[in-house]
């Protein structure tokens, strides 16, 4: 009940707000903070790569951890359902029917075909170029979705390390749809020195002061600007992806270690993942700065959001947006008394707020949408005055400056004591769209003029202060057109409708797919009727239109649905929700498509209280015991992180105990590798072990403490000749000169339906139709933008013409 009063509260408000909103969301910013977020955001995806570059072999290939015939089951899933394994069937399509299912699943790599070593090692290198290319700024477009597509390819392959790569994925996806290469590029670059050649190019010390100018006797066709104007929607998408991202993790640390703020203390005393000793300095601050450090970053976390509320208040000040007045402003106040209404409603069944019975952090959440419900009460009884307020705050306390400071120094502090990989200063670089950006523009403006100063070439643009493209330029859009508010709400009530169907009518994702269309169609006959009765009309803006009313509404529909399916992947697992995994299976395939599958829990809900180590034992075929090479971690040498992120640290936790499934095939890729060194004799057996000790106290002696504590158990002991995908595959015999195997000697398990016929006639017949469906209406939306652009030029000529003739 309370989850559905807060759906129709927030479409209500949408719909409301709705010419504030799309003054923010559609407008045209300036492009240097994303520019620096792309390539700070790039370099962190190179290092990222660099790092799990020595492992591409044992993660991505077919004489890795999971051999080839084992991928259409265990990795392509959906996407390689009409494709045969080469053992029961053929390999690669069956008929154009799992052809079309491959297409519309979304979950394409390019490894499900060629995964040897090899063509790992090609496709890890095309990545690399992709994302160098993506941090210069060089074919910027093309790049970023070259580098979303082959990152996704490599990870739908293989993802045994997975961990920090989802923020690469989720921020990865929305570079693709930004103008991330308008500055600080080559692309800017190559375009600038071409129309400066021309004579076309406004210059910081020229005309329009390297902003453009509009045309004029001097320049008849005017002038370009230096930094052209960009859409802030995908900024706004990546803002919000992050404010996801630490409210998910803050809200995740609900176990007793964060309660009693003995989480950091935990965490610097396992070996994992911190490059130095922390004995001693623990021994020596005590436990209450750690205590205080612990309930500072959960907090902040949790309520990171704000930030997007003071964001969202300063450029709405901004945007001009009229005020609500009558019964505008008396719906929003209902809207908002909803929204209150739902989180009283949540609050007072703090039991069906956590995870399982007795679980701690019923009681903060509770607390926490109490306070929320008075908040969303207050706004209500507020109505106007309420933007007032939220200015003022949005000035102090919800300023971005407070929150990112702080921000900035836990994950410094984070990244000099802990070796976690690169994710952590990639999402150190969001903060560039969320507030920062201004700031280190003009940090690196006046970084550049001293080195001008000091005599270093550096051009003119880069040194002194230029504006971004002046918004009064005749190309801009400006145009009035404008959905109504009752056909926004109309289109958001056709989606709960059809998400309610889907769910508790049991329709499934017919009745949601369905429903998007419907509204989207709805929407589209709409927005092109306004927009063909307002061409021509004006409507005065601080900054212009990103789009036109087309690219407008395509651009609303892309946040919409991205938002959405985002929202609803991250829904808790609470009894209070029990449609929560239908809900998920609705937006999977769009969760799928765009790679952006996440799980918030980083040292969630507890931080691990025991420190622990694999240990690798291959019996050969003569009953000889081995240590298998250069296993992880060892018994004999306790790990001590270097300064460079292992990466088989995090995979050693996951075959240990994070993901239950990667010890079986870890034995089975030993005992395949084992026998690949060993001219294709198998061992007889693999044991895999979990070495296991409490922490040390600190100051104490960290190898005497484990070589004293540690208990051994078994995570998995299998018979080389017996166990499923443990024996070397044909191909790969024959790639090292290997002899045959024997006649019956190659072992599988298999859990899908042997032939196509039978998983054909489990699937839904209806479901590559869908996303012909969307290309369908993404067509009529494309014709409709070619029709506006062509007036808006033909505008721009007759008022040209009108001039000249003046």
């Amino acid at each position: 009940m309370a989850l559905a009063l807060t759906a129709a509260s927030l479409v209500g408000l949408v719909a409301l707000h709705r010419e504030g909103l799309r003054r923010v969301l559609l407008r045209a910013v300036d492009p240097r903070p994303l520019a620096l977020f792309r390539i700070a955001f790039g370099c962190c995806l190179l290092v990222s790569l660099l790092e799990i570059a020595p492992l591409a072999p044992y993660l991505f290939s077919d004489e890795g951890i999971v051999p080839r015939a084992a991928v259409p089951e265990l990795m392509g899933r959906g996407a390689l359902v009409g494709f045969g394994d080469g053992v029961r069937e053929p390999a690669g399509p069956r008929d154009a029917w799992a052809v079309a299912e491959f297409v519309s699943s979304g979950r394409w790599s390019p490894l499900y075909f060629g995964d040897s070593p090899g063509g790992v090692a090609v496709h890890l290198g095309l990545l690399l170029a992709a994302a160098l290319a993506l941090t210069l700024g060089f074919r910027t477009r093309l790049s970023a979705i070259a580098t979303w597509l082959l990152y996704a390819g490599l990870l739908r392959r293989g993802d045994a390390h997975w961990g920090g790569e989802q923020v690469f994925c989720a921020f990865l996806f929305l570079l693709t749809w930004s103008r991330c290469g308008a500055a600080y590029s080559v692309d800017n670059w190559r375009r600038c020195r071409a129309l400066r050649r021309r004579g076309l190019l406004s210059m910081p010390s020229g005309p329009g002061a390297g902003a453009g100018a509009a045309p004029s006797p001097a320049a008849p066709r005017g002038l370009a600007a230096i930094y052209r104007r960009i859409p802030a929607w995908p900024q706004a998408l990546i803002a919000a992806q992050l404010a996801l991202c630490y409210a998910a993790n803050g809200w995740a640390k609900a176990g007793t270690a964060w309660q009693t703020g003995d989480a950091l203390l935990l965490v610097l005393l396992r070996d994992t993942y911190v490059r130095w000793d922390m004995s001693a300095a623990i021994a020596a601050v005590g436990p209450w700065p750690l205590r205080l450090a612990s309930w500072g970053v959960m907090w902040w976390e949790r309520l990171f959001p704000l930030v997007l509320v003071g964001l969202a208040a300063r450029a709405l000040g901004r945007s001009g947006a009229p005020a609500l007045r009558g019964p505008a402003s008396a719906a929003a106040r209902l809207c908002w008394g909803g929204l209150a209404g739902a989180a009283a409603i949540a609050a007072a069944v703090p039991m069906d707020l956590v995870e399982k019975p007795g679980t701690p952090g019923a009681a903060e959440r509770a607390a926490a949408l109490a306070v929320l419900a008075a908040v969303c009460a207050a706004v209500a009884i507020a109505g106007p005055r309420a933007g007032a307020a939220a200015r003022r705050l949005a000035a102090g306390p919800l300023a971005p400056k407070w929150w990112l400071g702080f921000g900035a120094l836990f994950h410094l502090g984070n990244h000099a004591l802990l070796a976690v990989g690169a994710f952590a200063p990639a999402t150190l670089a969001a903060y560039l769209v969320c507030g920062a950006g201004p700031w280190a523009v003009a940090t690196l403006r006046r970084a550049l003029g001293g080195l001008a100063r000091r005599g270093v070439p550096v051009p003119e643009h880069l040194r002194e202060e230029t504006a971004c493209e002046d918004p009064s330029l005749p190309h801009q859009h400006r145009d009035a057109a404008a959905l109504p508010g009752w056909a926004i709400g109309g289109a958001g009530m056709v989606v709960l409708a059809g998400g309610a169907i889907a769910l508790i009518g049991g329709a499934g994702a017919r009745a949601w797919h369905a429903a998007w269309l419907a509204a989207g169609t709805g929407l589209t006959i709409a927005g092109w009727r306004i927009a063909r009765r307002e061409r021509g009309a004006a409507v005065a803006l601080p900054e212009p239109w990103a789009h036109g009313p087309a690219g407008r509404l395509a651009a609303g529909g892309l946040v919409a649905y991205h938002v959405v399916a985002l929202l609803v992947w991250q829904l808790p697992a609470w009894p209070g929700l029990p449609w929560r995994a239908q809900a998920r299976t609705l937006v999977g395939p769009w969760i799928e498509l765009s790679f952006t599958s996440q799980v918030w829990s980083m040292f969630a809900p507890n931080p691990p209280r025991d420190q622990q180590l694999l240990r690798a034992t291959v019996v050969d075929a003569a009953g000889v015991r081995h240590r298998f090479g250069e296993e992880p971690q060892r018994v004999d040498d306790l790990p001590r992180p270097h300064p460079w992120h292992d990466r088989w640290r995090k995979i050693a936790d996951n075959v240990l105990g994070q993901r239950e499934r990667l010890a079986q095939w870890h034995a089975r890729y030993l005992c395949r590798r084992w026998a690949l060194e060993h001219a294709g004799e198998p061992p007889r057996e693999v044991l895999l072990e979990g070495l296991r000790a409490p922490l040390p106290l600190p100051g104490s002696d960290l190898r005497e403490h484990f070589a004293g504590q540690q208990q051994a158990r078994v995570l998995m002991r299998v018979d080389c000749a017996d166990e499923p995908f443990a024996q070397l595959a044909p191909e790969v015999r024959a790639r090292h000169g290997l002899a045959p195997a024997p006649a019956g000697s190659l072992r599988f398990a298999w859990e899908r339906p042997a032939t196509w016929a039978e998983r054909k006639a489990r699937r839904d017949p209806l479901a590559p139709l869908w996303p012909l469906a969307a290309l369908g209406l993404l067509g009529a939306l494309a014709r409709w933008a070619r029709e506006d652009r062509r007036a808006h030029v033909a505008a721009r000529a007759a008022r040209a013409g009108e001039q000249e003739r003046g």
